[in-house]
């Protein structure tokens, strides 16, 4: 694991409402230089809420989130795209732009206003296509991608910008178990290469096996935080989950295993609406 590095991105205090409930609540964290931090949580826990904050489009009643030394919400818009980006669930596109198109869009916050693009940017722009897997869809519109391809393009446009954060909401959901891995091992491979990575992630054994740190949310609240060592317990996984499981080394990955053995009675078994 990693050593003593530079936070880059830090949350503090951040609460929000939303329609009189509190989705959010006072949730403190810090993700360094170097570090791939997952967000875990049943539905409903506000993962998805959290980390709209950390990308400066949902607004907070109450916190501070700062990138590096610097308020988000203080940073011009085109600074912001340089330093963070941000790929939400919901990657459709209305318009008909190629993919190659799309990833060059994660490029304008490198040029002036009006200045052309750079055949630099269009370098960045296909070796981006390529590490996310992404190549053979460059000269295809995304309104013909199905919903796996476009997060694969929307993850190259997102590298494209080179930011010094990168947030993803559920990056592999969409996806193949082949690319599942593919792109886990690529924001594993970022994070080595000095970003600060931050995934909303489901699958617990892709959070214990690609995360360096894991923010445990439950009902709006950080519950646990730390390593998935630290994280991911018997006891922890009864008491926010509400499963029987055991939790284990996989000796094919050296990673955590966790296999839920069944539900366990009382409200924490009951399904709860995703609070997004």
């Amino acid at each position: 694991m990693m050593g003593q590095r530079a936070s880059l991105m830090r949350a503090d205090g951040v609460r929000v409402d939303i329609d009189g409930r509190t989705i959010v609540d006072g949730v403190r964290l810090s993700v360094a230089a170097g570090e791939m931090a997952g967000l875990i949580g049943p539905n409903g826990a506000g993962k998805t809420t959290l980390l709209r904050v950390l990308a400066g489009v949902q607004p907070a009643a109450h916190g501070d989130v700062r990138v590096g030394d610097a308020p988000l919400l203080a940073l011009r818009a085109r600074e912001r795209a340089r330093r963070l980006a941000y790929v939400p669930q919901d990657t459709t596109l209305d318009f008909d732009f190629t993919a190659h198109d799309v990833v060059l869009m994660g490029r304008h916050p490198h040029v002036g206003r009006f200045e052309p693009l750079r055949p630099a940017d269009y370098e960045v722009a296909r070796t981006m296509l390529a590490e996310a897997g992404a190549t053979r869809l460059a000269g295809q519109l995304v309104t013909t991608l199905s919903g796996g391809e476009r997060q694969l393009v929307h993850l190259a446009k997102a590298l494209a910008h080179e930011p010094d954060v990168l947030l993803l909401d559920e990056p592999v959901a969409a996806l193949d178990l082949r690319h599942q891995l593919q792109v886990l091992g690529l924001l594993r491979r970022q994070a080595t290469r000095g970003l600060a990575v931050v995934a909303v992630l489901h699958d617990l054994e892709h959070a214990a096996r690609f995360c360096d740190r894991l923010f445990l949310l439950d009902g709006g609240r950080l519950v646990a935080a730390g390593t998935p060592r630290e994280v991911l317990t018997e006891k922890t996984l009864a008491d926010v989950y509400g499963v029987r499981a055991v939790v284990d080394d996989d000796v094919a990955t050296g990673a955590l295993r966790v296999t839920a053995l069944d539900v366990m009675s009382g409200p924490q078994a009951d399904a709860r609406p995703d609070r997004a």
